[in-house]
């Protein structure tokens, strides 16, 4: 078992503990000056004063040490890490909802219904509402973590590069719900064609059994729009990538700014300061590297538009996995321990009290010192 402390600063307070030290030892004695006849022919003398060089009382020092100490202890706010706490942390789910197209009210109730803690998401993009609720579970007590992703999902709002940032312990989970789909949609795509890059008006249609899919208008744009840069060796794989990533299309909605896909070990200091830059990791492969690009670009300028197609059950279930174990790096939250010390505190009180009041019912004449007058 180990213990850890929500407000650590508070321990500051166990030197308080020198407070009743001090007044005990320093108190003065209440003297009583007795009459003695047989000694009243003798001559006054000043009388020294007598300074306490021993402890008395010690079980009320004691108990009055030891209601400061416990009292600061239970300010630090204990949390005492047993193997039962730990299970009871992975039993508890800290749920981030993220509301897409066509959730409802009633739907995100549901979904927080038997959370630890919740909270609900709603963001342009898949990548902002990822990064939304990492942040949220950072800052929540160890649990396990869930997101939940609520509502309609067409194909081109969630790609296997937006889940990529999202931490493996983080459990994701699709509630889909039915929505008014349109039936055709126009998606403006950047690709290549005889060496040159183009941007084609497709027009995608779903139709009963299976989506059609036709290029209309055909547009030339910068040929510098989209590039691609290396070390000396990587050149080659990194162009052939590039070309491949392009010839399969990538849909796009920025044609005002230059992207440079700067491969790991490529010179970027020469380029125009307003380019994009698109850091990447060299792949393995050359299919590997196509489809890394095209991930890449298409994050960095995916269009804004509303494909009349969802995506589809099986591609969700292969991106459904459940919750791993509650982060080690997840702040600790007071779970009630410091109320047995206060309870402490609280008994150490009536018992100081009781031992107050049984030195004071002892008799006089065992109680202080006298003073011969």
């Amino acid at each position: 078992m180990s213990i850890f402390w929500t407000a650590p600063a508070a321990l500051i307070g166990l030197a308080a503990v020198a407070l009743p030290i001090a007044v005990h030892l320093l108190a003065r004695q209440n003297i009583r000056t007795l009459p003695y006849p047989s000694l009243r022919f003798l001559r006054q003398t000043q009388l020294a004063a007598l300074r306490r060089r021993v402890v008395e009382d010690a079980a009320l020092l004691l108990c009055r040490v030891a209601i400061v100490a416990v009292a600061a202890l239970a300010l630090a706010g204990p949390v005492f890490q047993t193997a039962a706490r730990q299970a009871e942390y992975a039993g508890r789910v800290s749920r981030a909802i993220v509301a897409r197209e066509g959730a409802s009210r009633e739907a995100m109730a549901r979904s927080a219904e038997g959370a630890f803690r919740s909270t609900i998401i709603a963001r342009g993009t898949m990548a902002d509402a990822f990064a939304d609720a990492t942040r949220w579970f950072d800052e929540q007590p160890p649990s396990a973590r869930e997101i939940v992703i609520l509502g309609a999902l067409r194909r081109g709002a969630l790609y296997d590069v937006d889940l990529s940032f999202v931490p493996r312990d983080i459990g994701i989970r699709f509630v889909p719900q039915t929505v008014d789909t349109p039936s055709t949609a126009v998606v403006p795509i950047l690709s290549r064609r005889n060496g040159s890059l183009v941007v084609i008006s497709r027009e995608v249609r779903a139709g009963v059994d299976a989506t059609q899919v036709t290029d209309g208008a055909v547009g030339t744009i910068s040929p510098d729009l989209v590039r691609i840069i290396a070390r000396a060796g990587d050149t080659a794989l990194a162009e052939a990538a590039l070309a491949a990533a392009l010839d399969a299309g990538v849909p796009w909605s920025n044609f005002n700014q230059r992207i440079v896909v700067a491969w790991e070990g490529a010179d970027t200091t020469a380029l125009a300061p307003n380019t994009r830059v698109i850091p990447m990791p060299v792949p393995a492969s050359t299919q590997s590297a196509a489809d890394e690009v095209r991930e890449r670009l298409l994050a960095a300028s995916r269009p804004r538009f509303r494909e009349p197609i969802l995506i589809s059950a099986e591609q969700l279930e292969a991106w459904t996995r459940s919750p791993g174990a509650p982060s080690p790096r997840a702040p600790i939250a007071d779970e009630g321990d410091r109320r047995w010390l206060w309870s402490a505190v609280l008994a150490l009180l009536i018992m100081e009290w009781r031992i107050r009041r049984a030195t004071a019912a002892q008799p006089a004449n065992q109680v202080g010192e006298a003073r011969v007058a």
